[in-house]
């Protein structure tokens, strides 16, 4: 008798061990593998995304995604999206496939700065599209990164600045599904503009052109000084292409787009700063680039010219600082001494990030 009890509890042993090996339904990594916080203005950002693969043959719904910031096995804050309340469809993408994915863009991108947020336990909850009840859950714990920026940057270029599109949540720099489709027909594996600002220089109404803005000299950012926004040797450039106008934009060719993922950024300057970072300046104005690959240029130098080559619909400068000097991961920028509109006149930045919708100017560097 005791050796079929025994037969039995290691029978029992090992289903359950075989139990717990099992893969769980959902699986969750994340996109870059280690977040960074940006921090800024009372706040710190998180610009992240998460990767759900299902391993089941049904497909799901997301009902529930909820975080809970720990310290030790402490809860000290906590954030959710359900459907008590339907908040769940500020996510509009939320169908998991049968064996198939999912990206969805980390919804909970600000906390207070006060607010320690080394830990995060995100938690996600399943249902039959359409249903209620609880069919998988997925959990993943995220430790986030502070990143405070290691080269000293200025902005890019003079004058009265709208950040047209910089990298908060609703920013399509931010939203770049890196697992498949031409993402991945291209070779990208990361998101290298994550962090990336389109800077428009504007009058004061914050009128980017004067008349129709059919001639690129009605602009008032078309041939605007671009100057090197910090300390750097120059890795490649490009300065042949073509300037598009506000009615043509001139031809791109798929195939030769397919080999040179760059031809999209039309004429640009990539800089290392010899640190891990690397400035990232594009849509220059055909035939304005100034230096060459292995110049090393100092903050402020003239690089080049804005302009509206490569994929661009309206005369800009495109930023961004970045991993490495192809399509490495995108990394937060702070900038020194700039002045951003507050309404009642203008706030005196000395280091700050950007980000959309910002009205800036670069102030004189000091002697």
């Amino acid at each position: 008798m005791k050796s079929h009890r025994g037969l039995s509890f290691a029978l029992l042993t090992i289903s359950l061990s075989v139990r717990a090996a099992e893969p769980a339904p959902v699986s969750v990594r994340l996109l870059p593998e280690t977040p960074l916080v940006e921090t800024t203005r009372g706040q710190q950002l998180l610009n992240f995304d998460l990767f759900l693969e299902s391993r089941i043959h049904e497909p799901l719904e997301i009902t529930s995604i909820e975080v809970s910031v720990l310290s030790g096995k402490a809860l000290v804050a906590q954030r959710r999206l359900g459907t008590n309340g339907d908040s769940i469809l500020t996510v509009p993408d939320r169908a998991l496939p049968a064996g198939g994915k999912l990206v969805v863009f980390n919804p909970f991108h600000a906390f207070p700065q006060d607010l320690r947020i080394e830990t995060l336990a995100y938690e996600f909850i399943f249902s039959a599209p359409g249903g209620n009840d609880e069919k998988a859950r997925a959990q993943i714990v995220v430790k986030p990164r502070p990143y405070t920026g290691k080269t000293r940057l200025s902005l890019p270029v003079a004058g009265r600045l709208l950040v047209h599109d910089g990298h908060d949540f609703y920013s399509h720099h931010r939203r770049l599904d890196v697992t498949g489709g031409m993402t991945t027909a291209l070779g990208i594996t990361s998101n290298f503009g994550r962090y990336a600002y389109d800077l428009c220089v504007v009058d004061e109404q914050g009128r980017m052109y004067s008349g129709t803005g059919e001639k690129n000299e009605d602009w008032f950012g078309f041939g605007a000084p671009v100057l090197a926004p910090g300390d750097g040797t120059v890795v490649s450039m490009a300065n042949d292409r073509p300037d598009n106008t506000k009615s043509r934009k001139a031809p791109l060719d798929r195939d030769a787009v397919m080999k040179n993922v760059k031809l999209l950024f039309g004429n640009y300057v990539i800089l290392d700063h010899g640190n891990g970072e690397y400035s990232f300046l594009a849509h220059l104005k055909q035939g304005s680039v100034t230096v060459k690959a292995g110049d090393s240029v100092k903050r402020g130098r003239k690089i080049g010219e804005m302009g509206f080559s490569g994929d661009a619909f309206l005369v800009h400068l495109h930023y961004q600082v970045q991993s490495d000097a192809g399509f490495g991961e995108g990394l937060p920028s702070y900038f020194e001494g700039f002045k951003r509109a507050n309404g009642a006149g203008w706030t005196v930045v000395n280091r700050d990030a950007i980000d959309t919708g910002d009205v800036v100017e670069r102030l004189p560097r000091k002697p």
